[in-house]
């Protein structure tokens, strides 16, 4: 939570968002998730935590689409 003066507000992590669009993109398969998350990571750096993504994609079944995003945002 954040709280500015007179506002509260609620916002994601940004794990939490390549997360989410992990989900959608293997509910419906939209390429715009892949570019979104692969923005995310890019923007993001080292920032964002990885493991805690690779652990949660694991147990979600998303190993092989998180893979092929870091192949692409690192270039291996």
């Amino acid at each position: 939570m954040v709280i500015l003066p007179g506002v509260e507000a609620f916002i994601a992590s940004p794990e939490d968002v390549i997360l989410g669009k992990l989900w959608y993109y293997s509910d419906g398969g939209s390429e715009k998730h892949l570019r979104d998350i692969c923005g995310i990571l890019k923007v993001s750096g080292a920032s964002v935590d990885r493991e805690f993504i690779r652990r949660w994609s694991e147990r979600q079944g998303y190993t092989a689409i998180w893979n092929e995003i870091l192949k692409k945002v690192d270039g291996a």
